[in-house]
């Protein structure tokens, strides 16, 4: 890809076009971006040297510029874009500008999947990283060791997360890939599991069986791809076993096909994320990094942001963890998660659901998955604009406090996150684990609270 001197990023905070924007910065690129929500990402990338307004104000793009890239909010009709196409200037998704970066790598790693993508893509990364390989790396979070959500590597291989909404991830066109899961999602774009499905078949078509790996405990992913390199728990070519759960960690050993590498500890809880290191480990081996460095890469692993991410310090009387979970599985395995990592202590559940397109297409899953928690706070839906449907029969998170009720489980509704907190601040007791989850903007109040109990 040539390299523009000069691009605007519209939705400058987006979790995926930022890491975008941080390339081109680290190239020497001039970068200009609006969002009305500045949040980490955007802090990062101003002190990396871009320009940042909040508002998104067509005096801001200039004949200067050279490439205006865009988040999925930015519809065809936004004055920004239409005051690009004035000026002849070329506008792209940030998935066709990651596909473009990609595309002068040899090596492209993808990972892709409903659940765990982003924690697989940043193991992933540190792995092939410590083991030599110098990856450059794209991961839809921020971590402590990339400084953020890029680490830039050498020209030899780039891992990215791929997302699959409105087939983003068919923009990257990687040569090998892991898919952990495929779970119903996106219901608003993908409309049902066989639509779904034939994405992610249209993802992987030009990876060879042996440089894709998928999760051999799911069923479905085993028919869908009957030659392709497993991992999990069962017969796979790579094989947990003799897992150990313990307050604070977890262990596990592993076999690589006939070669046992050993037992590894994870600092991070649930099932859910041995899977992911395994995924990330079998991905590595599979783009040919020695396993020798692994056991060190994951016992120094202490996740990313918004994943199980814990805000507040071991000594403090109450734990507050920040999670993006949205998703009814991702909500049920976090919650069991926090059960098996803090024996004997209550968990106070706290979760905004993203967009009432899911929370309507997925109600049903949703009410079956909090029981591993004491105390429930479902928090008003976080709208996302453009995502939301045109149906009567809309359903809307007073209705999922309720149908927690009906099955006796202490669940109260709050307003919005300051309702939230203030009512956690009135019940929340020594001892405590409060889980706050989703993908919005509930990620505020987590901050908030553990600065009161740190």
């Amino acid at each position: 890809m040539t390299i523009p001197k000069h691009i605007y990023v519209l939705g400058l905070g987006g979790v995926g076009v930022s890491a975008v924007a941080k390339y081109f910065l680290s190239r020497g690129t001039r970068v200009v971006g609006s969002d009305p929500r500045r949040n980490p990402l955007i802090d990062d990338m101003v002190k990396l040297g871009a320009t940042y307004y909040a508002e998104e104000d067509p005096v801001h793009l200039d004949e200067r510029t050279e490439l205006l890239v865009y988040t999925d909010d930015a519809h065809e009709d936004h004055p920004l874009r239409q005051r690009a196409r004035s000026l002849n200037i070329p506008c792209q998704s940030f998935a066709e500008t990651l596909g473009q970066i990609m595309a002068d790598y040899p090596q492209r790693l993808a990972v892709a999947g409903t659940n765990g993508k982003s924690t697989t893509s940043a193991l992933t990364g540190l792995l092939l990283a410590d083991a030599g390989q110098d990856p450059t790396v794209f991961v839809g979070s921020r971590l402590t060791e990339f400084n953020g959500n890029l680490r830039l590597g050498g020209p030899g291989i780039f891992v990215a997360e791929a997302d699959e909404y409105r087939d983003h991830f068919l923009q990257l066109h990687p040569n090998q890939a892991v898919i952990t899961n495929i779970e119903l999602d996106h219901v608003d774009y993908f409309g049902n599991r066989s639509r779904l499905e034939k994405s992610f078949l249209d993802f992987a078509a030009d990876i060879s069986p042996g440089r894709l790996v998928i999760n051999g405990d799911d069923r479905a992913l085993r028919t869908l791809w009957p030659k392709a390199v497993t991992f999990g728990n069962g017969s796979a070519d790579a094989t947990i076993s003799h897992v150990k759960t313990g307050a604070g960690y977890q262990e596990f050993s592993l076999a690589w096909r006939d070669l046992d590498l050993g037992r590894f500890t994870l600092h991070i809880p649930g099932s859910f994320n041995i899977m992911n290191a395994v995924a990330a480990m079998t991905a590595s081996l599979v783009a040919g990094a020695s396993p020798t460095t692994f056991a060190n890469t994951l016992a120094n692993f202490r996740g990313i942001w918004r994943r199980f991410q814990i805000l507040t310090a071991p000594t403090s009387a109450v734990t507050v963890v920040n999670d993006y979970a949205h998703h009814p599985t991702a909500v049920r395995v976090t919650l069991e998660g926090a059960r098996a990592f803090f024996p004997g202590r209550r968990i106070v559940a706290v979760f905004q659901p993203h967009h009432h397109n899911r929370l309507t297409a997925l109600f049903n899953d949703f009410t079956r998955c909090f029981a591993a928690a004491d105390r429930t706070v479902i928090v008003e839906t976080y709208t996302v604009s453009g995502r939301e449907p045109a149906v009567a029969d809309t359903k809307s998170s007073q209705e999922l406090a309720a149908a927690l009720q009906a099955q006796q489980r202490h669940a109260e509704y709050a307003a919005d996150p300051l309702a939230a907190e203030a009512f956690l601040r009135h019940i929340v007791e020594p001892g405590d684990v409060v889980l706050i989850m989703g993908a919005g903007d509930i990620w505020h109040i987590a901050e908030s609270l553990a600065a009161t109990y740190a």
